[in-house]
């Protein structure tokens, strides 16, 4: 029997890597489903939220372990446990068999996002003079970065 279920939701903690009794590793992260809704009189209300309990194994355990706390994530899920958790909310826990990062609010990244300073520039070897925003991944170079003044 096939049964698949696709959950977006937040990482409300960094992924975690364990093992099972027979070493086995695995990874172990938690995330949050918080959905809204439209009620009767038109008014946005919160839905009850939703916790999950993923575990990603093999080459999915080792792509996840980028992921951070906060990251909003898709997970394609089958194999589910539905529980109720220490503070007494729903929770399920569920085997991954796909993890992607959602783009819906923001840009996709996997890691933590490397911040730069308001008036970083990035000079090429022409001698062009662009604002370091522009290029992103040549910004993280410190020798072609320079504060502007």
């Amino acid at each position: 029997m096939l049964f698949t279920v696709v959950i977006e939701g937040r990482l409300t903690s960094t992924p975690a890597t364990t093992s099972t009794r027979d070493g086995r590793e695995f990874v172990q992260m938690s995330m949050l489903h918080k959905d809204r809704y439209r009620d009767q009189t038109g008014k946005w209300q919160d839905a009850r939220p939703m916790f999950f309990d993923v575990l990603c194994w093999g080459e999915l355990g080792d792509r996840v372990r980028n992921l951070v706390r906060g990251d909003q994530v898709v997970v394609e899920a089958g194999q589910l446990l539905p529980y109720i958790n220490d503070s007494g909310m729903p929770a399920m826990k569920m085997q991954a068999r796909n993890v992607s990062v959602s783009m819906r609010y923001a840009e996709a990244h996997a890691g933590p996002v490397k911040q730069q300073r308001r008036g970083d520039l990035v000079v090429t070897a022409d001698g062009e003079r662009y604002a370091a925003d522009a290029y992103p991944e040549t910004s993280t170079d410190r020798e072609l970065v320079h504060n502007r003044r």
